[in-house]
């Protein structure tokens, strides 16, 4: 039998970001296979309803805690950046680099303009 030495044993912050995708699809695939477990007892079809049957309790709490850690695993719960609001911040960019663009064209312009004035 192999003894564990303190220090010795364990899995390192490398392992375990290089391994963080495979244990991430590990993850879901098992929640996806719980869910798959607990879909019959909720989603009931019309004959079951129709004899008065109702979605078992335990499975519909099972499966909000299951939609609930993929919901988490996916991220659906962080703010995301809206691509209109992109759209917008670079249109505002645009516009203010083709504004500068145009003020310093009409300057020199204008000091040719004096120039030949002056000449």
């Amino acid at each position: 039998m192999t003894q564990l030495v303190p220090g010795e044993a364990g899995i390192g912050e490398e392992q375990v970001s290089q391994s963080a995708p495979l244990v991430r699809a590990l993850a879901v695939q098992r929640l996806e296979m719980i869910w798959q477990a607990c879909e019959p007892h909720i989603n009931l079809t019309q004959d079951d309803l129709d004899l008065g049957r109702k979605p078992d309790p335990r499975f519909v709490e099972a499966g909000i805690r299951v939609v609930d850690r993929l919901v988490g695993i996916y991220g659906l719960l962080k703010p995301q950046a809206s691509t209109q609001d992109l759209a917008t911040e670079s249109n505002e960019s645009l516009l203010t680099m083709a504004n500068e663009r145009i003020v310093a064209i009409e300057q020199r312009l204008k000091d040719r303009d004096k120039g030949d004035i002056d000449g």
